[in-house]
């Protein structure tokens, strides 16, 4: 049986980090090196750090943000945000990533993805995928630098452009889900995991233990967590072991 992950996601904005509803109304969440020493000490199995700054206004990230992250975290660390470029991605990994997460760079540069494959293997490159939903149920690409749909790709055809080009895993992340504690969108999951056979990382919506089994049973190969762990008395131990209770195939 195939383990499952818990892996908490974290956002960086001038220096702090801060969780959020929809990509918006951001509030504080605490201090980087801090909250990720205490998911280390919970052996979360992996921690994802964002530079929301890099990747809104179009500036190299926060490299001694992600130097201070990188010595607290025992477990692997995914960097992303503002890796517009293959030097940028290089000096994030020379920085302790053991991944690097693409959304809008990869949008506006595909090749990018082949070029980082290339240097460090398919299994360091991650597409993040932001999708939206519309009130009739279509789903469309989210470019949360511009808060607007991308028009000229599918979602589907995205995901499986970029896994053609050498990304080994996708965080799919439900914009209209995230941080509203609804529950995951799983038809949205379905619909990327039939389309491609890499690992997919899902986030946005988590608000409940039911709504993570939900999602394992479902088949989800990682679950992304920011808002129930940050807003409420949730942790990683907490959730692993009421996860294990049902049966799920999680690192103990």
């Amino acid at each position: 049986m195939l383990t499952r992950r818990l892996i908490p996601t974290l956002l960086l904005r001038q220096g702090r980090l801060v969780k959020g509803v929809r990509y918006g109304d951001h509030r504080d969440a605490g201090n980087p090196p801090s909250i990720t020493r205490a998911h280390a000490a919970q052996d979360a199995d992996e921690v994802l750090l964002v530079d929301i700054d890099a990747s809104r206004n179009g500036g190299a990230p926060d490299f001694i943000a992600f130097a201070k992250v990188a010595e607290e975290c025992t477990m692997p660390l995914t960097l992303g945000g503002g890796l517009t470029s293959f030097d940028l991605a290089q000096q994030a990994m020379q920085t302790g990533a053991d991944k690097l997460a693409f959304t809008g760079p990869a949008l506006d540069n595909p090749a990018l993805l082949d070029q980082v494959a290339r240097r460090f293997g398919a299994q360091a490159v991650v597409l993040g995928l932001d999708v939206t939903q519309d009130e009739t149920g279509t789903y469309y690409l989210y470019d949360h630098r511009t808060g607007a749909i991308v028009s000229n790709r599918t979602p589907i055809a995205w995901a499986q452009e970029a896994v053609a080009r050498g990304a080994g895993e996708i965080r799919l992340m439900a914009v209209h889900r995230e941080g509203t504690r609804l529950g995951f969108d799983l038809d949205l999951y379905r619909m990327i995991a039939d389309a491609v056979s890499v690992p997919i990382i899902l986030e946005g919506g988590a608000g409940t233990l039911d709504h993570l089994d939900a999602a394992l049973t479902a088949g989800v190969d990682a679950l992304g967590l920011g808002t129930m762990l940050v807003f409420s008395d949730n942790n990683i131990v907490k959730l692993r072991q009421y996860l294990l209770g049902c049966g799920h195939s999680l690192r103990r």
